[in-house]
């Protein structure tokens, strides 16, 4: 499978409300560094504003009526944080990754199921690579089950590890997918990092994506 310039991930969120979906989409949360990238959500209701962080201090800056953004994506993480207002009332706050790396890139998107959550981990070259794989954290006492392993070898202990020998070809991509199990009440963070070798060093960074269900 290749991906061409008109693919679009999309991050899904359960909105809960009227069986309303709000999704946050972009051309690539794994762009070249140095792209200009415009993240739209999608789905939010008509009159709504919307608040960003987008150089990831945990500070929002900017509150528009517009629901797109558009920003410069820097070598490495770029966490972006949106929330959807309508009224006084915040329908949503999603949490984003955007990780810009020449050589590959992981998005992690993420469907709320009833009690779970269904993640699938998409690896994408953009150079030649060897052995691309990942490792992605578990909180303690979450139940993980492995839906598609993408003819992955992996193992689950502390973490979910991992990795298809292989080589990858730029455009090709790989996916894993998986269903976590999360403790009523707890709150956690997803963290993850994508790995693979590249003229005989070993290139590794995070996860873009989902950060927070």
């Amino acid at each position: 499978m290749r991906i061409t310039s008109a693919f679009v991930l999309s991050l899904v969120f359960c909105l809960g409300l009227l069986g309303t979906e709000i999704t946050l989409e972009s051309a690539s949360f794994t762009p070249d560094p140095g792209t200009a990238v415009t993240i739209v959500v999608r789905g939010a209701p008509a009159g709504a504003t919307f608040r960003w962080d987008l150089d990831g201090d945990g500070i929002y800056e900017r509150t528009s009526g517009e629901p797109q953004a558009l920003l410069t994506a820097a070598t490495g993480l770029r966490v972006v944080r949106v929330e959807v207002i309508q009224g006084n009332t915040v329908l949503k706050r999603i949490v984003a990754g955007i990780v810009a790396d020449p050589t590959l890139g992981a998005t992690r998107t993420v469907v709320p199921e009833d009690g779970a959550l269904l993640v699938t981990i998409t690896v994408v070259a953009k150079v030649p690579v060897i052995a691309p794989g990942f490792v992605e954290d578990v909180p303690t006492g979450f139940a993980l089950e492995v839906v598609a392993e993408g003819g992955a070898f992996w193992r689950k202990v502390e973490k979910l590890e991992a990795v298809w020998p292989v080589i990858l070809d730029p455009g090709q991509t790989l996916s894993f997918t998986y269903r976590l199990y999360p403790l009523a009440g707890v709150d956690f963070q997803f963290s993850g990092m994508v790995s693979a070798y590249f003229q005989g060093k070993r290139v590794e960074i995070p996860i873009a994506g989902i950060l927070h269900p």
